[in-house]
């Protein structure tokens, strides 16, 4: 990937390191990498960082190509969406997003890199093991970067959809628990006054017996939160092995439900090269067995 730039007048008689770091968003230690990994042109030609520009002038970064840590692995992927910046997938239940410190195999990322045959790639946003739906990767740690600034900013939005067992309260609110670690080593979360802030929107989508559609959009990124909030709010989603009542889990058994019926439906934000907005939408697999048009 070889990322291009024109020189406008507010950028004349700039460094070339000053519209790397600015108009680029490259950071001062991917800069330092790139002097000796790559070849800086501007105009075609060869040039150093301390380079000062003209107004027109092209600059030319070509990205050193980056080599993952972890193997490939055939398997069946759903595309979503792809260009040379990035990749969205639809992730099914029971697979874990990207390898960790223990354990290197059998994850989405290893699928995609044998999708990709080469390169690497970086996960934006994670699921949990059994939530499904939009999935994104970077195909490089600059596109990573600028994407995880985004995400800093609160300007990648979310939207899921998920039966709960009950009704929340009125057709619309917000869901403001905090929440923390049930322990300090525990994979697993709870409602606690000292947690950290959490805040999920919620309107209802349709109503039907004992169970009722929601769309949520989290205002926070908390691990587990839209799955913890429904519980908390006596409205658990349906199939979760965790975040259940006795009620929601015997009604769960009842339709075959063994996980979280969460999806991510849509994910809407700028996209890292061209700054347009980009939406990236899926369908999820209970609106078949639920019978939902």
């Amino acid at each position: 990937m070889t990322l291009h730039y024109t020189v406008g007048p507010d950028d004349v008689n700039r460094t070339l390191f000053s519209v790397l770091r600015y108009r680029l968003n490259i950071s001062a230690g991917q800069i330092k990498r790139l002097k000796f990994q790559t070849c800086m042109l501007v105009n075609g030609s060869p040039v150093h960082t301390d380079y000062r520009v003209s107004l027109d002038d092209i600059i030319e970064l070509p990205l050193p190509e980056e080599h993952a840590s972890f193997p490939a692995e055939p398997g069946d992927l759903k595309v979503l969406y792809e260009d040379d910046a990035l990749i969205a997938l639809h992730k099914p239940a029971g697979i874990i997003m990207h390898p960790s410190a223990t354990r290197n195999k059998g994850t989405l990322a290893n699928q995609l890199l044998a999708y990709l045959g080469s390169g690497t790639v970086h996960p934006v946003n994670r699921l949990d093991r059994d939530t499904t739906g939009v999935t994104v990767f970077a195909k490089n740690s600059y596109v990573k970067s600028i994407l995880t600034e985004t995400l800093r900013r609160a300007e990648i939005q979310k939207t899921y959809l998920a039966p709960v067992f009950g009704r929340l309260s009125g057709v619309s609110g917000v869901i403001d628990l905090p929440i923390d670690r049930v322990s300090p080593n525990s994979l697993w979360r709870t409602v606690r006054e000292d947690g950290q802030p959490s805040r999920t929107a919620y309107e209802l989508l349709s109503e039907h017996h004992e169970w009722a559609l929601y769309a949520f959009h989290p205002l926070t990124g908390r691990t587990h939160q839209i799955r913890l909030h429904c519980l908390a709010s006596g409205a658990p989603i349906l199939g979760d092995p965790v975040y259940q009542t006795k009620e929601s889990a015997l009604f769960s058994d009842s339709l075959g439900l063994t996980v979280q019926q969460l999806c991510c439906v849509e994910m809407t934000f700028p996209h890292p090269m061209t700054g347009k907005s980009l939406s990236i939408l899926t369908r999820p697999e209970f609106y078949d067995y639920l019978g939902i048009q």
